[in-house]
């Protein structure tokens, strides 16, 4: 993307942008136009209403002829404006064919073309035919707009005086289409100079768009990837949805830590189970289940391979038991009447594994909400 990329483009909304042609035409600071031809080509494919707003004293002629071009056969509506002064070859682009407005206190200026060259006599002529076949082009394209014929455009405008025009001058003569006012031009007075309109028109510009430091941080927006080649008004839209998306990371967030919570008291369950299980059964003792439990949150897999290897012991019938029903063990509608946690209490749990392992997953699922 060529550095400066739509500096001079503000989009103002509801399908309609606006295109800067303030400065130089051409040179190695103005206006470039390279850079307008692309924006134009943008601009037309994105946006149907185009303004474009002139304050230059001009520049030079085959740059102006470019951006004049690219204007005419812009398939959007295209209005030109004219801020402050639309001089020598800006004045040429002003006249493109669309529709051509003037502040109040604008000035257009049409004259002869100018050049230089050096070198010898046949380096001058053909200097000089260069320039009056520049003339011929630009007379053809003023007299396309006025509807004046070509050579009197080039007796009336390129007789070797600068003709200044004003906005009502213009109007007479066909030249503009329509005057408006800007806000805080009468501060010029009733007869403000070129020079003052040209430097009024370029400070209220200034007050009003982008600095150089925003246009080089939209730049650096516009390289990096979910941005890339975007306009200003897409950036804004990327931005908006990916706001939106990130308001949604607080409740994943909240739902994830909930569900590891979740999964860590299962975790821990499961663990215990196995554990009193690994004691009914004789594998461990009731004083070794916080030792195992330790080694099995560092590795669940391999110590319920090394307790399930240890050989189970004769289970010891005591007072406890009988209480709780062991004398009776072999009668599983006591087991089935009883939750998970009070059989867990009674040291039955191998035995409801052992003896009834359908009723032992029915346990565990009412249990732990998940099967075995």
């Amino acid at each position: 993307m060529p550095k400066g990329k739509f500096f001079n483009v503000i989009a103002t909304g509801n399908g309609r942008a606006s295109l800067m042609l303030y400065g130089e035409i051409g040179g190695e600071d103005g206006v470039s136009p390279e850079q307008i031809v692309t924006e134009m080509s943008y601009l037309s494919n994105e946006y149907p209403m185009i303004d474009v707003h002139i304050n230059s004293m001009g520049g030079e002629v085959f740059a102006g002829i470019a951006i004049f071009n690219a204007l005419k056969d812009s398939p959007s509506i295209v209005n030109i404006y004219v801020d402050g002064l639309a001089a020598s070859i800006a004045g040429v682009i002003a006249l493109c064919g669309k529709p051509l407005h003037m502040s109040r206190f604008s000035r257009l200026m049409l004259h002869a073309v100018s050049g230089s060259c050096k070198g010898g006599a046949r380096d001058m002529r053909e200097c000089a035919d260069l320039i009056e076949g520049l003339e011929g082009t630009l007379a053809d394209m003023i007299s396309q707009k006025c509807g004046m014929p070509s050579e009197e455009v080039k007796l009336t405008y390129f007789d070797g005086k600068d003709h200044w025009l004003t906005a009502d001058e213009a109007a007479r003569i066909g030249l503009c289409d329509d005057i408006y006012d800007m806000a805080g031009a009468d501060s010029l007075g009733s007869a403000p100079t070129n020079e003052q309109i040209y430097q009024f028109v370029n400070l209220a510009e200034k007050k009003h768009s982008p600095n150089n430091k925003d246009m080089e941080f939209i730049d650096k927006i516009k390289g990096i990837a979910p941005f890339k080649d975007l306009s200003e008004d897409a950036i804004l839209a990327k931005v908006k949805s990916m706001s939106n998306e990130a308001a949604k990371v607080d409740g994943l967030q909240q739902q994830i830590s909930t569900l590891k919570a979740e999964n860590a008291e299962l975790k821990k369950s499961a663990t215990d189970a196995f554990l009193d299980q690994a004691v009914s059964e004789g594998r461990i003792s009731k004083e070794q289940k916080d030792q195992y439990r330790k080694l099995m949150d560092a590795d669940a897999a391999t110590t319920r391979e090394l307790i399930n290897s240890l050989p189970k012991s004769a289970h010891q019938v005591n007072i406890q038991d009988v209480l709780n029903g062991a004398a009776s063990a072999g009668n599983a509608t006591d087991l089935s009447k009883m939750s998970w946690d009070e059989i867990d209490k009674a040291e039955r749990l191998g035995e409801l594994k052992d003896k009834f392992p359908e009723l032992y997953k029915a346990k565990f699922k009412e249990k732990f909400g998940v099967s075995l």
